[in-house]
């Protein structure tokens, strides 16, 4: 039961999160990702003040790992990408996330002097939890945007 009401609040909350000017909904957005993490990896206070310093540090530069590759390709419209321009994208693309799996990997290390190995695949678990919500969210914020039905208003078509 806890956990139900804990979701609808996640879901409540982040609904007003996305309301909110971008830098706000940003801050809101961490602030229930804060609270979604230390809930479903059961931090201790004092585990708590060892670990958010590591994780924030971790999300930041993966953060900038990400911004990285995504503004090089911003923009192009792949469907029309020539066998050069394709290849060399796949090679970025790998870098990257050869990039992101070595900075998990750094981390990994840092965060098991604070937390628990089980603890560290909760995080994981609750990352893509998170990630999931949140998209999902998104979709049906966007969908109801453009009056119709669920995923039929603005926004991207895949």
């Amino acid at each position: 039961m806890k956990q139900v009401i804990y979701m609808f609040t996640l879901l409540l909350l982040s609904a007003t999160a996305i309301a909110q000017p971008r830098g706000e909904r940003g801050e809101r957005i961490k602030n229930i990702k804060v609270g979604f993490i230390t809930d479903k990896i059961h931090l201790t206070p004092e585990q708590a003040s060892r670990f958010w310093p590591v994780y924030n540090q971790y999300e930041q530069e993966l953060r900038a790992t990400r911004k990285s590759f995504f503004q090089q390709y911003r923009g192009q419209n792949k469907d029309n990408q020539d066998e050069d321009k394709a290849r060399k994208y796949v090679e970025d693309n790998l870098e990257y996330q050869e990039a992101e799996l070595r900075l998990k990997k750094k981390y990994k290390a840092e965060l098991l002097q604070v937390i628990s190995a089980r603890q560290l695949s909760d995080l994981y678990v609750a990352e893509r939890d998170f990630r999931k919500i949140l998209v999902k969210e998104l979709k049906d914020r966007r969908g109801n945007e453009g009056g119709g039905p669920k995923g039929k208003g603005k926004g991207r078509h895949r």
